[in-house]
């Protein structure tokens, strides 16, 4: 630093204002990088997670033809394409990237870990289903969860059995 700053003097006409100044620049640039993911992060994991909820909201509305009758897709398939949305939204690598935004010096929400959460939590309500019904707690996991990712994707929420009241 002190190189930069003999440098600097020697083409400057004020060389300890020069000094000051490409001192902070180069101290501010990594927390200017550091603010960057930090504020982008919601609106990236939107675009990328958007056709993956939208296929667990597919999965949702079958399984809420299933219960009226309409679909005759067994329970345990309809669970296990939720837990592979599940999967596909929750990877190991993008969570434990989501997991460093801890760093940041405003809150980020963390759009994987609920959306990944909500995937699972209608994997577990559908298991129940096909096992003779699905448990008011299972469904109100799912019910809470699920237009909490919407909202983060900017998706408006569904109303099918699954997120009703009982």
């Amino acid at each position: 630093m002190a190189d930069l700053c003999t440098w600097l003097a020697r083409r400057s006409w004020r060389p300890d204002i020069t000094c000051r100044y490409a001192i902070a620049i180069v101290f501010a640039l990594p927390l200017a990088a550091q603010a960057a993911p930090c504020q982008s992060y919601p609106a990236a994991a939107a675009r990328a997670l958007k056709p993956r909820v939208e296929a667990l909201r597919l999965v949702e509305r079958e399984a809420a033809d299933r219960m009226q009758g309409f679909d005759t897709r067994p329970y345990a398939y309809l669970a296990a394409q939720a837990r592979a949305a599940a999967d596909a939204i929750g990877e190991a690598r993008a969570l434990a990237a989501e997991d460093e935004l801890a760093k940041c010096p405003a809150a980020v929400a963390h759009v994987r870990r609920v959306c990944a959460s909500a995937a699972r939590a209608l994997g577990l309500a559908l298991d129940e289903q096909g096992a003779g019904g699905a448990s008011r707690i299972s469904r109100q996991i799912y019910a809470q969860a699920m237009p909490i990712c919407e909202g983060l994707i900017s998706l408006s929420p569904l109303r099918t059995p699954y997120r009703a009241s009982e």
